[in-house]
């Protein structure tokens, strides 16, 4: 089952996501969390998770209890809403939630850098982790000594966040990606295949 979240912040929904709640959801739910990051307890969560009540936590607000966690699915946070032009922003909302899930692409997210790179080859990385010295250098360590060729590459960052886009001229192996999962720092790793738009 899933559980998709669109509530606004007030008094009576503040922590109204917490371990009571979740211990009703069906075995194994998968819970989505777009609206507003108050509303969930992120202890109850990781609990849930944890516990294998909830199989996957999807959001747009990255919380240090989920770096790294394979249950979760972090996203950047669009804030691109207004009354006034709400057509225009469901738009431009999913023409940019597109270019994120076709090519790692970034735009206007509240809690990433706006980073876009055209696709160059068929086969594309995109890595978010903790804006620390050294990280890159390492996932780029770990890539040339697996014999593959950066075909291109774009880092940005934004606060305690990086993100990185590299295209490859070959498949990656999955040894290769858990690799640059497992390093210090690394929050997401996602591999995006298909010719360049």
């Amino acid at each position: 089952d899933f559980v998709s979240l669109h509530l606004p912040v007030l008094d009576s929904t503040r922590g109204l996501v917490n371990a009571d709640m979740l211990s009703h959801f069906k075995q194994g739910s998968c819970l989505l969390n777009f609206a507003r990051e108050e509303i969930v307890s992120i202890d109850a969560v990781v609990s849930a998770l944890n516990e294998g009540q909830l199989s996957r936590y999807v959001t747009d607000f990255p919380h240090p209890q989920l770096l790294g966690r394979q249950d979760t699915l972090l996203m950047p946070h669009i804030g691109a809403s207004t009354a006034e032009a709400e057509e225009n922003c469901a738009v431009m909302a999913a023409n940019q939630l597109r270019a994120f899930l076709e090519h790692g692409n970034i735009r206007n997210s509240v809690n990433f850098p706006a980073i876009e790179l055209d696709r160059t080859t068929d086969y594309r990385i995109t890595i978010a982790n903790r804006n620390e010295p050294g990280t890159l250098s390492h996932i780029l360590t770990l890539i040339g000594d697996e014999g593959l060729n950066v075909a291109d590459l774009l880092n940005k960052s934004v606060g305690d966040i990086a993100y990185n886009i590299v295209d490859l001229d070959e498949l990656p192996q999955q040894a290769l990606l858990d690799k640059i999962g497992g390093l210090e720092g690394v929050i997401n790793l996602r591999l995006i295949e298909g010719e360049p738009a």
